[in-house]
Formats: structure tokens, sequence, C-alpha cells
């Protein structure tokens, strides 16, 4: 895993299926002052404002990368709640999960939708790793970038009836033998962190076993299937069987420069605090669309996204699951998904996962 530090870096689902919304989208024609009724140019104009069209005329598929249960998923649902109640857009939204090759299928299906912005896409940091890794014929960068919600910290977990008590129980138990961990995909943002971990603390090399979403990670987890001991799920992924009765997982340690203040997780220690150093790696939540949307239908959608992310359910989302608050969109978010897929083209090649 790469040391490169990049410090910017629900338990239930929240809908089931098509989600509709109620609010109007369409340009109306403003009542002309005397001063703006009188010349061509407020001719034009309000002919124009007339008969510009929607940029939505038909439902929107929200494409989701990984089976439901996971972070992008439960994300992806919220939001969609989150429009229909905040009214944020014209038209109904389906979530659409795509799993299969790392990402790889739904990557392509929203990639082959050009200049189409009724399709759009949650990311996590397989959005950069896989498309890397198996060198797929385009790159993050060419999709169009919307919006950023938030930065995912990772939290270190374990079955609520394992021995070790912090990190460093974890390590020293790592470093007498290999432990089997799990982790959404193979080559992902769970895997590198586990290397990471790996380099770090000198451990030895964990036996990894993919799994096809957050969800089935802690699942796996707490079932100890296949003999999984531990996994880096992110917060909202281990939220339900954190809080469930009787408990079935606990997170050790919170891979953040401190600890979160309030919420579900308030006052968790950081894992540097009990001598695993990191603190710089986060999932980003961001939504992008296919190549080519114009300014326009980015804007539109930027738009949604910051009222959905101004919205006191979201706000108490990122609170009860100690995700940074973090809204991009233009070239700041450019910017962040260029750092990012830099960092992935190291981490890929620091673990000899591409040739």
């Amino acid at each position: 895993m790469a040391e490169r530090s990049l410090a910017r870096a629900l338990a239930a689902l929240a809908t089931t299926a098509l989600v509709a919304a109620a609010c109007g989208g369409t340009a109306t024609q403003a009542s002309p002052t005397p001063a703006a009724a009188t010349g061509a140019g407020a001719t034009t104009a309000a002919t124009a404002a007339a008969t510009a069209k929607p940029v939505l005329s038909r439902p929107v598929e929200f494409v989701i990368s990984t089976a439901p249960g996971g972070g992008s998923d439960i994300y992806a649902r919220i939001w969609i709640a989150t429009m229909e109640k905040e009214k944020a857009l014209n038209t109904s939204v389906l979530p659409v999960n795509k799993e299969g090759g790392a990402g790889a299928v739904a990557f392509t299906y929203v990639f082959e939708k050009k200049g189409d912005p009724h399709y759009i896409m949650v990311t996590l940091n397989s959005f950069f790793t896989t498309i890397i890794v198996n060198k797929l014929p385009y790159a993050a960068t060419d999709f169009t970038p919307i919006a950023n919600m938030a930065l995912d910290p990772f939290f270190l977990w374990v079955n609520e009836d394992s021995p070790w008590k912090n990190a460093q129980d974890f390590i020293k138990a790592a470093q007498e033998k290999s432990i089997t961990v799990a982790g959404t995909g193979a080559k992902q943002e769970d895997e590198a962190l586990f290397r990471r971990i790996q380099d770090t603390a000198k451990t030895k090399t964990f036996t990894y076993i993919p799994q096809s979403s957050g969800g089935t990670v802690a699942t796996a987890l707490a079932g100890h299937q296949a003999g999984v001991d531990a996994t880096v799920n992110n917060p909202s992924e281990g939220l339900g069987l954190y809080t469930a009765s009787p408990r079935k997982l606990r997170p050790l340690c919170a891979f953040t420069p401190a600890s979160p203040a309030s919420g579900t997780y308030k006052d968790l220690a950081t894992c540097k605090s009990q001598g695993l150093d990191i603190t710089d790696y986060y999932i980003v939540r961001s939504i992008v669309g296919p190549p080519g949307l114009t300014a326009d239908q980015t804007k539109y959608w930027a738009d949604v996204f910051k009222k959905v992310f101004d919205s006191p359910d979201w706000t108490k989302f990122m609170n009860d699951n100690a995700l940074q608050p973090d809204y991009r969109a233009g070239d700041d978010l450019k910017k962040l998904f260029a750092d990012y897929d830099k960092l992935h083209k190291e981490i890929a090649a620091k673990n000899g996962w591409v040739q």
C-alpha cells in the first residue's frame, strides 16, 4: 500500500425500488417588467426560456457497482430517498445493482451511456483500482464528475467473541500467524488497506477472502465464514451487526486522525493511538455520470446533490456513521479524482497488481 498521504481523502436500506419525485424542473418564463419587456433581446430571451427542455425527460438509473447491503448500496438508496423527500428533481430514480468484475460491469455500463444524464453512478475506490488493474479501455477521469458527498473512513472490525481488545492485540496475533480477513472484491480498497497494515506492522501475510459487498463482508465476519477473523468495513457497513442484540461485531479502532466526536461511534479509539499509524485513506463517496455530459446537465445534478447534502437526513446519517462531510463539485472534484487516480496507480504498482 502506498505510503503517500492523502489527508483530504443506516444500518437499514432506505428505499426499496422505484422512488418517485414530485418537483417540476421545466424552465418557466418570468413575468416581464416594463423595462425587460421591450426590445428584440428580451423577446429572444423570453422565447428561449419558454421553449427550454428539462434536463431529465424519463426515469433515471442510479447504478451501484456492488451487491445490496454494502456502503455504495446504502448511500445510493438514502440519497434517492432524500431526493424524494426534498423534492429535488422532476422524475423518478431507480437503484440498479450491477455487481460483477470488481465493479467493471457497472463502470462499463455507465461509460457506454455517453452524454445521457439519465444514468448516474455512486463510486467507491474500486472505481479507480479496477479500471487500473484490469487495464479497461477508459479511465476514472473520463467519466463526468458530479459531486462528492463525504469521505468514508475505515474501521478495524472483529467478531464480538474475539479475544482481541485493541489494535495491538490484533497486530501481535498477526505477527505470529497468518490471519484470515475479508473485504469487498480483490485488489480493491479493502485489500489495499490490509496490505498496508501488513507492511506497516510487519505482520504475516494476511489470507484475504474477497466478498461481493461490504454487507457480505460484515456477514462473513459475524459468522466466521471461511475462518474470517477481521475486516476493515466502513462504519455504515458494520453498524447493523454492531448495534444488534445480541451484538455480533465490534470495531477495535478507526483509521482516522481523531476519534469520532459524536454519533454511534463517539470516542472510538484511533488505530494510531493503539500503535497502528494509518490515518489518511478514505473511500470517496461520489457521484459520476457518463462521459460527455454538458455543463448544464452536470450543474443540474450537482445542484440536486447539494440539496441532498444540505438535508437534515444526510447530516444525521453522516453523524451516525462517522463520515467526514466533504461536498465537492466542479474543478475541486476533478482534482480529487485526479489525485485518487494517481494514488491508486501507486497502490497497484506497489502491490504488484499491474504488469
